[in-house]
């Protein structure tokens, strides 16, 4: 996460918001600094990893979640869903998911990412989310 973590802070610290970025190595300290800020933020960004922000975090001000990882884990995706549905104080609950899954397959055999993100469908279907999937073509 920490490279692609990297690039992608890289690319939205120019938006004209507040962008931080959270990993393995940023100090427990750092962390509640940057939760505590984004709460008061109406247009802020983070981009951590999934073992940052899958268990132990409370951020009652987060409206989007990317999954921009590949993982299966059905403790994990529910945990960090979770994490957009927590209660604000300042509006109700609505939270958008967007959920990248790569499909590079080449005639039987599907990539690591694509079986990934075809098991995360299955966990979506299983808790009856609603959710519509667009393809882009690149």
């Amino acid at each position: 996460m920490e490279k692609h973590g990297v690039v992608l802070y890289n690319l939205m610290k120019d938006f004209n918001r507040k962008v931080f970025f959270i990993h393995g190595g940023t100090a427990t300290n750092d962390r509640e600094e940057i939760r505590a800020i984004t709460e008061k933020e109406k247009d802020a960004i983070i981009i951590a990893s999934y073992g940052t922000f899958s268990t132990g975090i409370n951020i009652r001000n987060l409206h989007n979640v990317v999954f921009a990882s590949p993982s299966k884990s059905r403790i994990r995706v529910l945990q960090s869903i979770g994490r957009g549905l927590r209660k604000s104080d300042k509006d109700s609950v609505h939270t958008t998911l967007l959920d990248i899954g790569d499909d590079f397959s080449y005639k039987d055999k599907k990539n690591f990412t694509l079986s990934h993100f075809l098991e995360r469908i299955n966990i979506y279907n299983e808790e009856k989310f609603e959710y519509e999937i667009d393809r882009i073509r690149i």
